[in-house]
């Protein structure tokens, strides 16, 4: 048993720990998080202005496409001409077979010398029976005779001389020329085999190179005739402008063909009918806020973030017009700090840390 001595120290020693725990115990604790900041980039935005440009896919055309046939039938006698070969105005394509038509026109020459030498006499009788008529030696009704015997020797003449006409016309039409500088795009009989009048038989493209562009309602609106083009074919560049703009849209694909005339054109060996060509139309410029296309983000709305006293601000955007790396946007004001950099981690609120002004 604990004399009072022991009980009174031990007792003391219990108040002396319980006080010092209630001391330590009353000490306050500091638990709340410490706010991270992020650091981003930003740009202050400016009004300005940028020249536009539309991309687009192209194909090459054909051009002016023009079908050769002879007006004359009969056997195709020789082809002059090569598919992809260069023809000038005037240069011969094709010939027919010319010996029933040179005969026939020898026929007609020879009758065209008979009918003159009968109609010559005709008219030599009619002017010696005037004379005796004068001279009261033959009856007037003998020479209304010659003149009607003569009158009728005169037409058969005439007749022979267009029936001449005609055949020489025929034989000329045997040779087939091109009227235009191009290229044979097609060629659609073989050597020997029977033509009818009229039906092609070679079809020559002009000289003029031209893209087919489908241009959806939007950019459609913004081009006119005369709107410059650049186009790349492979490594070739071309320079063209719009000759023409359909108004009516493809029932397919629901665009507007438009129509570029190359007036800087490239080698004929790249130009390849069918082929794609990249396109890029000049409509002027556009004075706006431009941001970076890199800048802009979407949660199924196109937003950006901004950065107005070290806090991150959500704000949405509508995209208009693009230029390379650029875009053209309503929904922002000059003077907004853009985050440029840095906005993939942040969120609407977030504090921010300026690390560097793009352009500063």
């Amino acid at each position: 048993m604990m004399n009072c001595k022991q009980l009174s120290t031990a007792l003391i020693t219990f108040l002396l720990i319980s006080a010092f725990l209630t001391g330590c115990s009353s000490q306050p604790t500091d638990t709340a998080p410490v706010e991270i900041s992020r650091p981003v980039t930003v740009s202050s935005i400016t009004e300005q202005s940028q020249s536009v440009q539309l991309k687009y896919l192209g194909v090459i055309g054909s051009g002016e496409l023009k079908k050769y046939s002879f007006k004359v039938p009969g056997k195709l006698a020789h082809l002059k001409v090569h598919i992809g070969e260069a023809v000038y105005k005037g240069k011969l394509l094709a010939d027919l077979n010319q010996t029933d038509l040179s005969l026939a026109l020898r026929n007609s020459q020879l009758s065209l010398s008979q009918a003159e030498h009968v109609y010559q006499d005709a008219q030599t009788q009619y002017t010696n029976y005037q004379k005796l008529v004068e001279a009261g030696a033959m009856a007037q009704i003998d020479l209304d005779k010659a003149k009607l015997d003569r009158d009728v020797k005169e037409s058969t003449f005439q007749k022979a001389q267009v029936d001449v006409e005609a055949k020489q016309n025929a034989l000329a039409d045997t040779w087939l020329y091109s009227d235009m500088n191009g290229y044979v795009s097609d060629i659609l009989y073989k050597e020997g085999e029977n033509l009818a009048a009229g039906y092609p038989v070679i079809v020559v493209r002009s000289q003029k190179q031209v893209i087919n562009v489908g241009l959806n309602q939007t950019d459609a609106a913004k081009i006119k005739p005369g709107t410059q083009a650049e186009v790349k074919i492979g490594s070739f560049n071309g320079v063209g402008e719009v000759t023409r703009i359909d108004q009516v849209p493809d029932t397919v694909t629901r665009t507007y063909n438009t129509e570029i005339r190359l007036t800087s054109e490239i080698p004929v060996e790249a130009y390849l009918i069918g082929a794609t060509a990249e396109v890029s139309l000049a409509v002027g410029a556009e004075k706006g806020i431009w941001i970076p296309i890199s800048a802009v983000m979407n949660d199924g709305e196109d937003y950006v973030f901004l950065v107005q006293t070290d806090r991150a601000v959500k704000m949405n955007i509508t995209l208009k017009d693009s230029q390379g790396f650029n875009v053209r946007v309503e929904g922002l004001n000059p003077g907004d700090n853009l985050v440029i950099s840095g906005m993939k981690q942040l969120n609407e609120g977030m504090k921010v840390t300026i690390a560097q002004t793009a352009g500063g």
